[in-house]
């Protein structure tokens, strides 16, 4: 059971490890280059700067990576949905819109929506429904 956790972890976040790994490292560096700098030894600092360079670059890379194995699921399932339907019309209105349109909209929608809901749901949890609200999200009930 631990293993499929830790597959199911690596899959969702591959690079995790290294970028979190790259940001000790640079603010390792970062807190080095800092000390240098007190003391007055130009070439430490000259030389710290350089491999913050290096570190830095390679997080970029890492974060990179993993924007585009987060953006791979959705390419393809815009790609799934547009072998079906092209573009999709308002109701109300009759507008014919692309499906990439709107699955980008809703897909804004959704994570705004997430962002405004935990908010919400503390404020709600602390005062109309002690103890309700806290059962309900770890399903409890």
């Amino acid at each position: 059971m631990i293993k499929i956790s830790k597959l199911v972890k690596f899959l969702r976040d591959p690079h995790t490890e290294k970028i979190l790994h790259f940001k000790e490292r640079y603010q390792e560096l970062d807190d080095l280059s800092n000390v240098a700098v007190e003391i007055g030894n130009v070439a430490v600092y000259k030389s710290l700067q350089t491999e913050m360079k290096e570190v830095f670059f390679d997080y970029l890379s890492a974060v990179m990576v993993d924007s585009v194995y987060k953006l791979v699921p959705h390419v393809l399932i815009i790609w799934v949905i547009s072998l079906k339907w092209q573009s999709l019309t308002v109701p109300i209105v009759n507008w014919r819109v692309n499906i990439f349109g709107a699955y980008l909209v809703s897909y804004l929608l959704y994570n705004v929506g997430q962002l405004l809901a935990n908010p919400i749901k503390a404020k709600l949890s602390k005062s109309v429904f002690p103890g309700f609200i806290g059962r309900f999200a770890t399903n409890k009930i």
